[in-house]
């Protein structure tokens, strides 16, 4: 994805006045409630036109001011996933899924089939349903479905769990992850809950009161005291890149290891769905890690990482402690009196501990 964006669009007393780009095949937009996210999500999309600027995707331009250049959005080719489903109560699952397919030369084109879509959001037992026996989280991934089958270049997606329960949250965000991992089509997540971000992209634009004030990814933000003070309150979790090694079932644990093999290995709960050798992100929230300035003997914090203090960051609500680890960079939530009675510095050997079930799969 190529996305470059400099607009400026006034709504009553609300301006939003963005410049950003984007190169990543995937991005998270968060922020509050009212700092504008779903405006830009609009422009983005074509359902809003701005005062001024440009937006420019794949070297198209999708809007240009000075050049009274304005594409419409079912010329953008860019699918769109709401926070409700929005599906057509009178039509079946299989009629709604196939209303994604009007658009025939785009269909034509698409690298994948019906079948494909069906298969992968296991959606096939519901083809024949009637939309009003489905589930939230059902109608959600019918939806997505629809929204797939109009083979788009882009994939923009607005708060699409928002008003779910948490169980039906956790069915509906690794489909996500799923279907952009598998289908490699460009995503936008916009949300306000960094957790549901983070599921999808670690590369975050911060948004608050209509501009932009951070676009980089989760772990360089947090080394901003300024892009730090921005995500207060929000849950700050680290991502991995993790391969199983081997299961230990009657422990109930998996071992992962890091790519490179350098002979560390984790434990974490047991993932009996994931083949030996498979690659998994795993995440880690902040405040779940402990420090320790030696090995720990006795706990149950099995996952004891030798590591060096890179620097602390300081925010009003949290200060962050970066280490260098063997599987990667890692933050670490601490307290002003952790870091004054553990002399904690550049350069300080300190250990990493968190538990096994500290560490879960994204």
């Amino acid at each position: 994805m190529n996305l470059d964006v400099d607009i400026c669009l006034r709504q009553g007393r609300f301006l939003l006045d963005v410049q950003f780009r984007c190169f990543d095949s995937a991005l998270g937009i968060f922020g509050p409630s009212g700092c504008g996210k779903s405006t830009l999500f609009r422009a983005i999309a074509g359902l809003v036109r701005p005062d001024r600027g440009s937006i420019t995707l794949d070297g198209k331009p999708l809007f240009d001011a000075d050049r009274h250049l304005f594409v419409k959005s079912h010329d953008r080719h860019i699918g769109l996933v709401f926070q409700d489903a929005r599906l057509f109560p009178h039509w079946s699952v299989e009629q709604n899924l196939r209303a994604g397919e009007c658009m025939k030369k785009r269909v034509a084109e698409r690298p994948y089939s019906f079948e494909d879509i069906v298969d992968l959001l296991n959606i096939g037992t519901l083809i024949g349903r009637s939309t009003e026996q489905l589930s939230g989280g059902e109608k959600q991934r019918i939806a997505i479905g629809r929204t797939l089958l109009s083979n788009p270049r882009l994939l923009l997606m607005d708060e699409p769990v928002v008003g779910l329960d948490v169980s039906l949250k956790r069915q509906i965000l690794p489909f996500l992850a799923h279907v952009h991992r598998t289908l490699h089509i460009p995503t936008i997540l916009i949300s306000h809950d960094l957790g549901e971000v983070q599921q999808l992209t670690d590369r975050l634009l911060l948004m608050r009161e209509g501009t932009i004030v951070g676009n980089d990814t989760l772990d360089r933000l947090t080394r901003d005291p300024r892009a730090l003070q921005e995500l207060r309150g929000a849950h700050l979790t680290n991502l991995l890149k993790l391969c199983v090694a081997r299961h230990d079932a009657e422990r109930g644990i998996s071992i992962l290891v890091p790519k490179d093999n350098n002979g560390l290995s984790i434990e974490t709960e047991y993932l009996p769905d994931l083949s030996v050798g498979e690659c998994v992100s795993m995440g880690i929230a902040g405040n779940q890690i402990a420090l320790a300035s030696r090995r720990m003997e006795g706990i149950s914090m099995r996952n004891q990482i030798k590591s060096a203090v890179h620097h602390i960051i300081h925010a009003p609500d949290r200060s962050i402690c970066h280490l260098s680890t063997p599987i990667g960079p890692l933050f670490v939530e601490i307290t002003p009196g952790t870091e004054q009675e553990m002399a904690l510095s550049e350069g300080a050997a300190v250990w990493a501990l968190f538990k096994s079930r500290s560490i879960h799969r994204l």
